[in-house]
């Protein structure tokens, strides 16, 4: 296992946090090219408006444009930047297509998003783009994979000393800092494993690939899991899965699914 997290190189543009006063479109409604931060928008469909406020907006490497925002519940009146105050919100962070953005919307005006209100997506960044979320709480990336490392440390030696409670916790400290940390969460399937807890250890096992799909280590003790489980269908088929995606270790999952599949014959 490694003990130093290489950081992801992502491309992200700068979050803008800087409070602005709301202000009105000078012409209502009017259609609008360019999707900004604090944008809001409405369309009306079967009698009710729908009502966005873009939280950001992300670019990618082809230019392919993804709009962050907020949307409100639907309502019967026509949304205006001081009724916006009044308005619920039915989902705090959806991740929009800007070609979503056709005719149909019309633009009313900009609202800086409160702070409240960028909760869900700074935690969104948190778990997708760990670059852009330490850009937008202010923070350092060396700093928060430094303290991530810190606990992961401690937790490789609870576990070595067989205190596999207080590792579990130590590894979950470095995951909640840094929630792409993998090693960490594979650990704690281990600490599970060793605890004879192989249900729990599957549940962390499938947490890690979700992370990274790439994780062999992951998968194979998975599939050693369910043979402690006695689960041998489930055992074959993660075997299985294993020899289908990872061709360069293709060995060691043939020789447990060759093995098992002996053993219901």
């Amino acid at each position: 296992m490694r003990y130093i997290i290489t950081t992801f190189c992502l491309l992200f543009s700068a979050f803008n946090a800087s409070a602005l006063e709301s202000h009105e479109s000078s012409a209502y409604y009017t259609k609008k090219q360019n999707v900004n931060i604090g944008d809001v928008y409405t369309f009306q469909e079967h009698g009710s408006w729908q009502t966005l406020k873009v939280l950001d907006t992300h670019s990618d490497e082809v230019n392919s444009t993804t709009v962050h925002v907020l949307i409100y519940r639907p309502r019967a009146e026509k949304p205006t930047l001081k009724s916006l105050r009044t308005m619920s919100i039915m989902t705090y962070h959806a991740p929009l297509s800007h070609e979503l953005f056709t005719s149909d919307w019309l633009y009313i005006g900009n609202s800086t998003p409160l702070s409240t209100e960028l909760k869900p997506y700074i935690n969104y960044l948190k778990h997708n783009n760990f670059k852009k979320y330490a850009a937008a709480t202010g923070q350092k990336v060396d700093d928060l994979i430094f303290r991530a490392n810190t606990q992961y440390t401690k937790g490789y030696a609870l576990s070595q000393a067989a205190q596999y409670e207080q590792a579990i916790e130590a590894y979950t400290q470095a995951i909640k800092i840094f929630p792409l940390y993998y090693e960490a969460i594979d650990n704690i399937g281990f600490a599970y494993m060793d605890m004879g807890e192989f249900e729990k250890a599957i549940e962390y096992f499938d947490r890690s690939l979700s992370v990274y799909p790439q994780g062999v280590t992951a998968l194979y003790y998975k599939g050693m899991s369910y043979i402690n489980l006695e689960d041998i269908n489930n055992a074959i088929e993660t075997f299985k899965l294993g020899i289908e995606t990872f061709p360069k270790q293709r060995q060691a999952f043939e020789e447990m699914y060759h093995s098992l599949v002996e053993l219901t014959h």
